[in-house]
């Protein structure tokens, strides 16, 4: 179960860093962290911005991918050991 909301999780994080919104999210970012430092760090480096913005789209994808599409039927589930009388 936790894989699939891993998965889930993964999944729309990728949606939301993928470089095809960056048209559109860049300049409100810009707008937001104007006269910051921040703010001119981003202004300078775009390419740099968009190469992060498309390596983890990649990344999320591939981790989305990994988790939603595990085979959870082959895991082991630890029993717990029986006790008989004398351990008690």
């Amino acid at each position: 179960m936790w894989l699939k909301i891993r998965g889930y999780v993964a999944g729309v994080g990728a949606f939301l860093v993928c470089p095809c919104h960056l048209p559109l999210t860049l300049p409100l970012i810009l707008a937001l962290t104007a006269g910051t430092a921040v703010g001119g760090w981003l202004a300078n480096n775009t390419i740099l911005i968009y190469i992060a913005a498309a390596a983890f789209f990649i990344g999320g994808l591939a981790m989305a991918g990994k988790w939603l599409l595990a085979d959870t039927s082959k895991t082991c589930t630890i029993q717990p050991k029986e006790m008989n009388h004398e351990q008690i």
